[in-house]
């Protein structure tokens, strides 16, 4: 299919129901018109409209244009700001490199020496120059849009927050030489991410939370590693979130994760996102009885370097493979997408959602698939 057809057949596929209403009938059991799906973040679909990384970064007009031009051009309206992998790394002093038109980078890290942590304070975002940043923006966002665009906020999960702070083969060797300090540094992580999330709740209302935390993936560290050190904290992260939010934030881990499946489900988290590296049906089989699902069409090798056609068939495969998921199952990409990803590979993704994915319910294949 080339892009003109794409255009052509996309016209026969239109929703009929708002993101919102979507979601809560889905959830409740009811039939939707299509499966529900995530989108990009803005900042990764610069390069369609011409800007830089940089440009969007500095720029709270071009945060701004980014908003309406997504909402004119791919329907979704919405924006997330918040401290993500390394901000709170850099809210206590991590040095942050941002290239102009790539991905932020830690190149020197605060906590050298353990001593200094008895001296570090949890981070205040009323106070803090870079969170304070995040909080004007999201007070300008309100300014300029009113209540009506959706705000979430991402965090990073206990260990990906320590590797900001500290070098990643030193947190690496504190598993082994220093599991004391370690725990204290994760314990700490958690209290800045929920001081964060805090200010936000009362500030802003807002309780939309995303938690990522790919340090913890088993690609990086063992099963044993991960009960002993992600376990504890990343519960005291999740039931934190909850007593300030009333909700429970999605969950993200990049990599190999099939080993803590079950454990995710047991720390008390009820959506989980899996990357591609993973398969799909394996997951609804092992745990989609007991979690909602997410995933996971290949960002690189289909979204930015496959063809139309490729995109198609890998949302196919992903409903099939995902749709009946007992606790629900909502499209999305594997990992964030990467910069550079053409226009006409979102709108297959898009369509193919619409048209495979059309009478969508909990626990059955999608009736586009029949």
């Amino acid at each position: 299919m080339d892009y003109q057809e794409l255009r052509c057949e996309s016209e026969n596929y239109k929703d009929t129901m708002s993101n919102g209403e979507r979601m809560r009938a889905y959830m409740k059991g009811e039939e939707v018109d299509r499966i529900p799906f995530t989108f990009s973040g803005n900042d990764t679909l610069i390069s369609l409209y011409g800007y830089s990384m940089e440009q969007f970064r500095e720029s709270f007009e071009v945060q701004c244009e980014m908003v309406r031009n997504i909402e004119r051009d791919f329907g979704v309206f919405a924006a997330g700001v918040g401290p993500g992998l390394k901000g709170i790394g850099e809210a206590l002093g991590s040095k942050i490199i941002y290239p102009e038109n790539s991905i932020e980078y830690v190149d020197e890290h605060v906590l050298k020496d353990y001593s200094d942590l008895d001296n570090m304070k949890v981070v205040d975002p009323y106070t803090n120059p870079v969170l304070k940043k995040m909080m004007d923006r999201i007070r300008n966002y309100r300014e300029v849009f009113g209540e009506k665009l959706p705000i979430g906020t991402g965090v990073a999960g206990p260990l990906s927050t320590a590797i900001a702070i500290r070098k990643t083969e030193l947190v690496m060797r504190d598993m082994i030489k220093n599991k004391e300090r370690l725990h204290q540094l994760l314990d700490y992580s958690v209290k800045c991410n929920l001081a964060w999330i805090q200010a936000l709740k009362d500030e802003f209302g807002i309780v939309g939370v995303g938690l990522a935390d790919p340090a913890t993936s088993t690609s990086l560290i063992s099963e044993k590693q991960f009960d002993e050190f992600t376990t504890p904290h990343m519960k005291d992260l999740l039931e934190g979130i909850v007593k300030i939010t009333g909700r429970e934030p999605g969950l993200h881990i990049c990599g190999k994760t099939k080993a803590i499946w079950h454990k995710l489900s047991d720390i008390g988290f009820k959506t989980f996102s899996v990357d591609n590296y993973e398969d799909l049906e394996q997951l609804k089989l092992a745990v989609g009885d007991k979690m909602s699902i997410s995933g996971n069409v290949p960002p690189v090798e289909v979204l930015k370097n496959g063809s139309i056609d490729d995109v198609i068939e890998s949302v196919r495969q992903c409903l099939l493979k995902g749709s009946d998921s007992p606790m629900g199952y909502t499209l999305a990409f594997g990992c964030q997408i990467p910069l550079g990803v053409p226009r006409e590979n979102l709108e297959a993704y898009m369509f193919a959602a619409r048209k495979y994915g059309r009478g969508a319910q909990k626990g059955k294949l999608c009736k586009g698939l029949l």
